[in-house]
């Protein structure tokens, strides 16, 4: 399902349970026009004859119109032109493939839009060898020369039954917002007008990854800055915000509008397909201090689900479990103390552990016992989305399978065990490319 349209309004089909849907509806660019009389209208997609010709059954109709008052909001407060609703719809049925159409009333006749397409929640695994239950995961989109190539990949995946994602996860880098070198510092509004245009290049161009299956996003450190929060190391990128206290905190503020309120990220959220399955979406970036990748609250409310699980669980993070210390200029998990707390505590937890996670800019899937607990750990890493070229090719990487024992930096009280790399998948720059 999902051919393409040519709107560049913005749809994003953002989490679903087995009985809702959370849709971003609005515009990023700020030369769309406001529609004053629009609609969402929910569909059920009935047969494959409705999914290959993408409609279905009318069940829901979702209408604001212009004597109802406007109910647009502003993702970035400063600026007028860009707008968005979130609308939130429940009364659906598990496991059931639906079209959500945005459509304007011009004149006396609606109009359709932009459309999207989603698979709510099961009640329980697929216990039948016909099709499992799918996850995408992906992470680092950076928009030089992609062309929407990585959007049509999606959609050719999406297309494919037996391969199509039921959700997925972005757990990172969606946005590339370091600031570089210009006529900066900047104010407030050209923080907000600045970012905002960054993130209508990169969901213009994800805009077939967006509108297909539901999704929940991760920021890591590019949708503040590279190596947020911090500002050490020798980087050009960062050298305004080194100088400048007042215009660090306002490009912080600004970023993190698109974070909370374009990517609807949160620090914490849980969700379990009936007694099989557990999922754990964290955000290890946004609350990230000298102190701990987390707050101590968020932190102690990620170690309760570990303890709490009574099925095996997925965590899906912006960075890999499976490192070593990182440096100045790019810290990674094991560089602060509550990592150590969180091996313990997978090392005593009664279920096994998928980790997914990005950031990395290689593909990766690797294997390993925890500690003396017998729990296995599976982590997936999945990065880039697009292709790392030009002066940014430095950036692409061959996969690091040099450690060989897990925990990779020392962990008191979790014996190592040998990691068993089953998949890999390189982005390597190689000089005749």
């Amino acid at each position: 399902m999902g051919k393409r349209l040519t709107s560049r309004y913005v749809l994003v089909v953002h989490e679903v349970t087995t009985t809702s849907v959370k849709i971003w509806v609005g515009a990023l660019l700020p030369s769309l026009a406001k529609p004053h009389n629009w609609r969402l209208v929910v569909r059920r997609v009935n047969s494959e004859t409705d999914r290959e010709n993408e409609t279905g059954e009318i069940i829901k109709t979702i209408t604001h119109l212009k004597e109802q008052g406007d109910i647009w909001e502003r993702p970035f407060d400063r600026l007028d032109k860009r707008f968005f609703k979130v609308e939130i719809i429940d009364g659906l049925e598990p496991g059931q493939d639906y079209i959500i159409e945005f459509e304007s009333r011009v004149e006396l006749e609606w109009e359709l839009l932009e459309k999207s397409f989603l698979t709510t929640l099961p009640q329980a695994l697929p216990t039948t060898d016909d099709r499992p239950f799918t996850v995408g995961l992906g992470s680092c989109f950076y928009t030089k020369h992609d062309g929407g190539r990585a959007g049509q990949a999606f959609e050719a995946l999406y297309r494919h039954h037996q391969y199509r994602p039921d959700i997925k996860f972005l757990t990172g880098d969606q946005v590339y917002l370091d600031i570089g070198l210009g006529w900066y510092p900047l104010s407030e509004d050209d923080c907000q007008d600045r970012i905002a245009d960054d993130y209508a290049e990169s969901w213009d161009l994800m805009r077939s990854i967006l509108r297909r299956g539901g999704t929940w996003m991760l920021a890591d450190d590019h949708e503040y800055w590279n190596n947020y929060p911090f500002l050490e190391g020798i980087n050009p990128y960062l050298a305004t915000l080194q100088h400048d206290e007042a215009f660090k905190k306002r490009w912080e503020a600004a970023a993190k509008r698109g974070v909370q309120i374009v990517q609807q990220i949160q620090t914490l959220r849980i969700f379990n397909i009936g007694n099989d399955i557990s999922f754990c979406i964290a955000d290890l970036r946004s609350e990230r201090t000298k102190n701990g990748f987390m707050s101590d609250a968020s932190f102690q409310q990620l170690l309760s689900w570990i303890k709490q699980l009574t099925c095996p669980g997925v965590l899906v993070i912006p960075q890999p479990l499976i490192a070593g210390k990182g440096d100045a200029n790019d810290k990674n998990l094991p560089d602060w103390p509550q990592y150590n707390d969180l091996i313990v505590a997978l090392q005593s937890g009664g279920h096994d552990i998928v980790v997914l996670a990005g950031d990395v800019h290689f593909g990766r899937v690797s294997q390993v016992i925890i500690g003396g607990s017998g729990n296995k750990l599976i982590e997936v890493i999945a990065s880039p989305i697009s292709n790392l070229s030009e002066l940014n090719g430095y950036a692409a990487s061959k996969p690091d399978t040099s450690n060989r024992m897990f925990p990779v930096a020392p962990v008191p009280g979790v014996p190592t065990n040998s990691i068993d790399y089953l998949g890999t998948v390189t982005t390597e720059n190689k000089w005749w490319d």
